[in-house]
C-alpha cells in the first residue's frame, strides 16, 4: 500500500467514527485494515485516545460566584490605608520650593536644573524608606483613589 492510499483510509475511518460521510466505503477501510497493520494499530490508537476524552467531564463551577468575589472585594477595600497628606506635601513642598527658586534665580534650563529635583526625590524616597516602583501584586488601589 501506498502512503497516499493509507492516509485516505485513516481519514476516511476518523470521518466515519465522528459520524461525518467520507469518500470510501466501509468495505473498502475494513479491507485496508485488514491488510494494513501500521493503518490499524493508527486507528486503534485513535478509537482508545476518544474514549478516553469522551470518558472525561469538565469541573462544574457554582452557579452564582458573585457573592464569594464581593466579599473580597470588601475585605481588601476594608483594609486599605487612608490617604495621606503629609507624604504628598513631603514631596510637593520642595519641589515647589526648587521651581520657585529656579524661576526666582531666572537660571537658565540645563542638565543640573533637571537632574536636582529627581536627586531630591531620591533622598526622600530613601528618607521615607519607601520604592515607589513596587508593584502591587493584588493589583489593588489604596486609600482615596479606591473608593
Amino acid at each position: 500500500m501506498s502512503d497516499h492510499d493509507c492516509e485516505n483510509v485513516r481519514i476516511a475511518a476518523m470521518a466515519i467514527a465522528d459520524g461525518e460521510e467520507s469518500a470510501l466505503g466501509i468495505s473498502e477501510i475494513e479491507s485496508h485494515l485488514f491488510k494494513c497493520e501500521l493503518c490499524r494499530e493508527e486507528i486503534e490508537q485513535i478509537r482508545v485516545t476518544n474514549q478516553l476524552l469522551s470518558s472525561q467531564q469538565r469541573l462544574q463551577q457554582p452557579a452564582n460566584v458573585w457573592p464569594r468575589v464581593s466579599e473580597r472585594i470588601q475585605a481588601k477595600t476594608e483594609s486599605t490605608e487612608p490617604f495621606r497628606w503629609r507624604v504628598l506635601l513631603l514631596f510637593a513642598i520642595p519641589l515647589f520650593g526648587y521651581k520657585v527658586l529656579m524661576l526666582m534665580l531666572n537660571a537658565p534650563p540645563s542638565l543640573w536644573s533637571k537632574l536636582i529635583p529627581v536627586l531630591l526625590m531620591v533622598v526622600i524616597f530613601t528618607y521615607l524608606k519607601a520604592n515607589p516602583f513596587k508593584i502591587n501584586s493584588e493589583l489593588t488601589l489604596k486609600g482615596e483613589w479606591s473608593k
